[in-house]
């Protein structure tokens, strides 16, 4: 019993470090649909388990007991990490982080444009609205930074496909 004891946790083990891999390096499609077909096929030969007789009475119990050891294993070596989060949540918090950023923009642009300023900040007069106004290079800077905060707060609204 010990020997069939440190054999099913030998195959538990490499069963969790292939799992390991496959999430670390995923595979095509073709490439899991042919493991995937491997793996059915080693099964039912090796438990003479096969799709058609599966549902039989006399098998059942058997077929049961293997994919109870197949969750368990499943259950036993899922672990958290941010892959496994859905991208919908990913591209949320950064949907969220781009549109706070660009409204932080936004509002400092036109806080430079509306606060007074000495005229030593102020740097240089582009263009004369009239004698005592005009158009500064504080001005333009603070609407780069205001196209800045449009661009962030836009990025975040516009659907990115990353994954493929």
């Amino acid at each position: 019993m010990a020997t069939d004891n440190s054999q099913v946790l030998k195959v538990e083990r490499v069963f969790a470090e292939l799992l390991e891999e496959l999430e670390k390096q995923p595979v095509s499609k073709q490439k899991a649909m042919e493991m995937q077909h491997l793996f059915l096929h080693t099964m039912e030969k090796t438990y003479k388990v096969s799709r058609l007789n599966a549902y039989q009475p006399d098998n059942a119990k058997g077929s049961e007991e293997i994919v109870l050891d197949m969750d368990k294993l499943l259950r036993q070596h899922r672990s958290f990490s941010v892959k496994n989060l859905p991208d919908k949540a990913i591209n949320w918090a950064a949907g969220l982080a781009y549109s706070g950023v660009g409204l932080l923009f936004i509002t400092i642009g036109f806080l430079m444009i509306v606060t007074p300023t000495s005229a030593e900040f102020e740097i240089a007069t582009l263009f004369y609205f009239n004698e005592h106004d005009g158009f500064t290079v504080s001005d333009a800077f603070a609407l780069v930074v205001i196209f800045i905060g449009i661009f962030f707060f836009i990025k975040a609204f516009v659907a990115q496909d990353k994954k493929e």
